[in-house]
């Protein structure tokens, strides 16, 4: 039998790290609507961005939101670049 904690989140590949980042950039600026479900879920499972409701916006009552790890996730990132 393995050992493995199927409901452990692996870690983010450096690839995944770029998309994750591209993806927070785009829910800090509202813009999230055309994001694939499979980047989303990502998101959501390493508790970078949380689905909020109900909201006021047009055409929705539920939108993406950082959390404060998706916030200092791209601070780590940010400072990182420098």
């Amino acid at each position: 039998m393995s050992d493995r904690n199927w409901t452990e989140v692996r870690p983010l590949t450096p690839e995944q790290r770029n998309t994750v980042m591209r993806d927070l950039e785009l829910i800090a600026q509202g813009e999230e609507l055309d994001m694939p479900w499979r980047r989303v879920r990502i998101l959501l499972d390493h508790k970078l961005a949380e689905v909020c409701h109900p909201v006021i916006t047009q055409g929705s009552n539920t939108s993406l939101n950082l959390t404060d790890a998706g916030l200092r996730f791209m601070d780590q990132a940010n400072d990182q670049s420098k």
